[in-house]
């Protein structure tokens, strides 16, 4: 193969190039893509302004092969995204190309970033590129620590169906939680949101998110204006969307859905809290609309994915995690 090249620069300027936007599309995940990390930027700068973004493109000749963002924060260095609303990082390449844009990354970290530690993380253990940037990096730096730190359950297909893909006890727990909701609170609807009445549902679930825990309620004073602005975004190009579960006619659970390649991944959720309060604690809105998500997304062909966070409820619903990987280096 030809000799490739490592091209940076700051800013969010290159999120918007097609090269990236063509390149994520093919081979990213939602959460490399340009409109995700200028979302991510923006709100990530004003909380941190001394924090840089540098993004970088890996060409071959006159084509790109691959892309990666980074940021640098003093003296230490990450993939662009950091670790609390972001799950996927790390580098994109070209099929065939993952070995020869890893190992030009990671000589231009450390020949031309100036940091003493890194921690680079949200790299799935069994995928080409994140393998490539780890045996990489560990070449350049053999102290470096790799080891899983989360995992993130997914489903891969159902071809008999989503239900036929769990076991007896799963699959009966799946429909008396449905078959309960309905006969307390009505019949149900899966209700997707459009670019008009998607703000109202937005505000809807993190107003649910907040009243359900000292911690959600934190999440949505500190995340709120992120999430706003990236659903706001990501919906523009049908990337995501808003979907309730409405029984009898209202709404009582909600989840942003973000929808890039062959996979749908569920990002966010909440439920009305008053359906578990009382003689009502028994019904279960938030798990009967995933369970409808994960059925009506298996039915349309795509990987569902629950992302990082191996939760029991995760796992009863079908979910198989995978780990994700970190790499820490001193120098």
């Amino acid at each position: 193969m030809a000799d490739v090249e490592v091209v940076a620069e700051h800013g969010i300027g290159a999120l918007s190039t097609p090269s990236w936007e063509e390149l994520t599309a093919a081979e990213g995940s939602v959460f490399q893509t340009g409109r995700f990390l200028r979302a991510w930027w923006l709100d990530r700068s004003a909380k941190n302004p001394q924090s840089r973004l540098v993004t970088t493109k890996v060409i071959e000749g006159e084509r790109v092969v691959g892309i990666c963002a980074f940021e640098l924060d003093a003296h230490e260095l990450s993939f662009a995204g950091g670790r609390d609303v972001v799950d996927y990082l790390g580098p994109v390449a070209l099929p065939g190309h993952e070995k020869e844009v890893a190992a030009a990354l990671a000589r231009w970290m450390f020949d031309e970033l100036p940091w003493s530690h890194a921690h680079l993380a949200g790299l799935v253990h069994d995928d080409a590129v994140a393998q490539a940037i780890t045996d990489a990096v560990t070449r350049l730096a053999p102290d470096a620590i790799v080891e899983p730190y989360d995992r993130a359950p997914r489903i891969e297909e159902a071809p008999q169906g989503y239900l036929q893909l769990l076991n007896s006890k799963r699959r009966a727990d799946v429909l008396r939680k449905r078959n309960r909701l309905i006969e307390v609170a009505g019949d149900l609807d899966v209700v997707d949101s459009t670019p008009e009445t998607l703000p109202e549902a937005l505000e809807r679930l993190l107003a649910w998110k907040a009243c359900s825990s000292p911690a959600t309620n934190e999440f949505v004073a500190e995340y709120g204006p992120f999430v706003r602005t990236l659903a706001s975004d990501l919906a523009a190009v049908d990337a995501a969307r808003v979907v309730e579960l409405h029984a009898g006619g209202r709404p009582v659970a909600s989840a942003i859905i973000f929808r890039h390649r062959n996979t749908a991944y569920i990002y966010n959720m909440a439920y009305d809290m008053t359906l578990s309060a009382g003689d009502q604690g028994a019904l279960a809105p938030g798990v009967v609309l995933v369970s409808l998500l994960i059925e009506r997304s298996l039915t349309s062909g795509l990987r569902f994915d629950f992302l990082k966070g191996a939760q029991d409820y995760k796992l009863r619903l079908g979910g198989v995690p995978v780990d994700l990987i970190g790499i820490t280096v001193e120098r």
